[in-house]
């Protein structure tokens, strides 16, 4: 993916470097697995990649009654596998690939439960955000040092290109990711990335298949092997995925609302020696709908609507 980003990933300048959304298929927590087999060939101007992840961690318990304890809900497996695969070929001064990747049991986490009002507490819950089933008694585990989150099932697509013409570099990538609720739940109690606890699990989060599309496009301009000058634009585009919807400038947006994120960057790097160099740009990003609530935002500006202006400079060493 980074090889067709224009901004190679760069975290000041690049949607694609500082989100994980598009490696992970749809969630950060995924772009990185462990416990993977990979194998990769090429032959000629082809190859072709292929890796896969085996199911780790633990399950939970769960249950799907509105009435249960922590004394009789069911223990479950994890079934947290994932697959990707990657086909492409380079000719000339033109290369693509096409890369799918599928993830079981793909956790969002939402945020650290650290105390009394954190959203799991007082008590534990499954299902989802809207009708969610409590566990009554003893909690199977506590509260504090643990995590919240969404469980889905992700898939996603993408297609990229990039074409040399002279000191021109060409950049074009599409991805689509469609999350759905997972074929096999988690419950209370398993475990997400790094090894932590989920204290409280939405397994059915999704009223309708989320589904997140992302388009990027740029240019890098190579000046006499010493200097670069980049410009990038990257859109994400999100469906609402609550039925009925409830969203309206009027009425307020969720996170589940439909919502769209526009980002353009321009940036410059100079080559001082071989391992050091400096970088000066500046990233405008705009955000709206489901996308926005995530942004903080003051007195009398609307959740719908949100900007953002990043000037960076700076230097670097390599090692």
């Amino acid at each position: 993916m980074l090889q067709y980003d224009p901004a190679g990933g760069a975290y000041s300048f690049s949607f694609i470097g500082y989100n994980g959304l598009m490696a992970g298929g749809g969630d950060t927590e995924d772009s990185r697995w462990d416990g993977a087999v990979k194998y990769r060939v090429a032959y000629g101007p082809v190859h072709f990649g292929a890796m896969y992840k085996f199911a780790d961690g633990q399950g939970g318990c769960y249950s799907a009654s509105a009435v249960w304890t922590a004394a009789t809900c069911t223990p479950e497996a994890p079934h947290n596998t994932a697959y990707g695969l990657d086909f492409g070929g380079v000719y000339h001064n033109f290369s693509a690939d096409i890369v799918a990747q599928h993830v079981d049991q793909a956790i969002s986490v939402l945020n650290p439960l650290l105390g009394p009002t954190s959203l799991a507490a007082p008590y534990q819950s499954t299902q989802n955000s809207i009708n969610t089933n409590p566990i009554n008694g003893t909690n199977l585990i506590g509260t504090s040092n643990t995590e919240y989150g969404i469980v889905t099932d992700n898939s996603a697509v993408m297609v990229a290109a990039k074409y040399t013409l002279s000191q021109f570099k060409l950049f074009g990538g599409y991805e689509y990711i469609l999350m759905q609720n997972p074929a096999h739940p988690l419950g209370v109690g398993a475990t997400a990335q790094g090894g932590y606890f989920l204290s409280g699990v939405e397994d059915k989060n999704l009223d309708s298949d989320k589904i997140v599309q992302v388009y990027w496009t740029g240019v890098k301009y190579a000046h006499n092997g010493k200097i670069d000058i980049t410009l990038s634009y990257y859109h994400e585009a999100q469906n609402d995925f609550r039925v009925p919807s409830t969203c309206s400038p009027a009425a307020g947006f969720r996170s589940s609302c439909a919502g769209t994120l526009d980002e353009v960057s321009l940036y410059a790097d100079y080559r001082f020696t071989k391992r050091f160099d400096g970088y000066a740009g500046i990233a405008y990003s705009d955000v709206t709908g489901g996308l926005a609530i995530a942004i903080p935002h003051g007195p009398g500006v609307p959740y719908y609507f949100n900007s953002n202006t990043a000037p960076t400079v700076g230097v670097r060493y390599a090692f």
